[in-house]
């Protein structure tokens, strides 16, 4: 009888844990969203600052700080692309229910530094792969050709439209969107 209880008692306790996170990668992409993850779960204003001055510099960490607010942190939840300088990701709101989808692309170095950090939350019934939309060339160019159009026809100041499109255009010819291939 004590067997059974004991055995009972175990399965409860195991039960109760809960799944351990994934591991993250050995990479740079890797080590900095640990370090991305470590600062931003901690609400602390010093570690949040240190990251963006070693990992982020062109970031905010006051931003960082009212996005952390808005989620209570994030509890990383699977690597699904890992790559020595990428990684997506999905994550799980502390404060909330929602799931997002991450990606991160690092440029080499010691250490590596963000070239961009993304979230998408994942809308109720849909999936991860759901939100997996690669783009083209021709559909870059037709995305682009659609952002000038509604800053020709909507911006309230038409002339600094024109110069917006003018310094799209100027980054679209230079090749600097080619390397954008997901939606």
């Amino acid at each position: 009888m004590r067997i059974l209880a004991a055995l009972a008692l175990v399965s409860i306790c195991s039960a109760a844990v809960a799944a351990p996170s994934p591991a993250i990668p050995d990479t740079p992409a890797g080590h900095t969203l640990k370090a991305w993850l470590d600062a931003f779960n901690s609400g602390d204003r010093a570690q949040i600052d240190a990251y963006v001055k070693t990992y982020d510099p062109k970031n905010d960490a006051g931003h960082i700080l009212e996005f952390r607010a808005m989620t209570g942190g994030f509890d990383l939840l699977a690597v699904d692309v890992n790559e020595p300088l990428h990684v997506r990701f999905r994550v799980k709101e502390r404060g909330g229910e929602r799931v997002a989808v991450g990606n991160l692309e690092v440029r080499e170095g010691q250490p590596a530094t963000v070239v961009s950090l993304g979230l998408r939350a994942i809308p109720p019934g849909m999936t991860a792969a759901d939100l997996d939309i690669k783009v083209d060339a021709a559909t870059r160019g037709s995305v682009i050709d659609a952002i000038a159009d509604k800053l020709t026809e909507f911006y309230i100041y038409p002339d600094v439209a024109k110069k917006m499109v003018a310094a799209l255009r100027a980054h679209q010819r230079k090749g600097e969107y080619d390397t954008i291939a997901d939606g």
